[in-house]
């Protein structure tokens, strides 16, 4: 609407259009909304300024534009939370089968983060999590030589740039990084792979799991 509007301007029209913000916001979720504790009305407040700081007159009616983009914010977030909130459950309900060591729950928020993280990463390369349990080496020893390969891999910025490039594991040079022959690498390739993004991205909860935990129980 405008460039760089004074912060009071601003504060001004968020009050006048509050019922507006809180209806669509209320269309996004489905829900009632809490002025006072609703974290998605927060966003549809933000996301009300952002659209005056873009609006321009070329775009039609403001509240029509301002909109769209407060459900489009509010939905985001709430898809967001929704995904936060089944890794939780989903760690919740490893803890209670035993499947991963107990920790502080700071720690395991940190975890069920990291997951969420891991799976945004995977997806890049047309991969689940659910691939990586799998394809995991049944095999104890063959499973820590694809470890250890994975993670010389992952260290190598060379193989990095070119593992992202391609969006598949570049296999002759993991070969000769890891020194395993070409076929052992091939044949986990897919584990290989998705094990060495946790090292790319420094996932550190993840590294210490996978070092002491099997993926079949992901």
């Amino acid at each position: 609407m405008a460039d760089n509007i004074e912060p009071d301007k601003m504060d001004a029209l968020i009050q006048q259009h509050i019922p507006f913000i809180i209806r669509m916001v209320s269309s996004a979720t489905g829900r009632y909304v809490s002025v006072e504790h609703d974290d998605a009305y927060s966003i549809g407040l933000s996301a009300f300024a952002e659209a005056v700081e873009r609006f321009d007159g070329e775009r039609g009616e403001f509240l029509s534009f301002a909109g769209l983009v407060i459900r489009s914010r509010v939905i985001t977030y709430e898809k967001q939370e929704s995904s936060r909130q089944k890794a939780l459950v989903s760690l919740e309900a490893m803890e209670e089968n035993g499947e991963v060591p107990e920790a502080p729950q700071r720690e395991n928020r940190e975890l069920a983060e990291e997951i969420l993280q891991y799976r945004a990463e995977l997806k890049k390369f047309g991969m689940t999590l659910e691939d990586m349990v799998e394809q995991s080496p049944k095999h104890r020893d063959t499973r820590q030589r694809a470890v250890d390969a994975a993670q010389t891999a992952g260290e190598d910025s060379e193989t990095v740039k070119m593992t992202y490039a391609k969006k598949k594991l570049p296999i002759r040079q993991v070969s000769r990084l890891s020194g395993l022959s070409e076929k052992a690498v091939k044949t986990s390739k897919v584990f290989i792979l998705g094990t060495m993004l946790v090292f790319v991205r420094k996932l550190s909860g993840l590294m210490s799991w996978i070092r002491g935990t099997r993926w079949e129980h992901a």
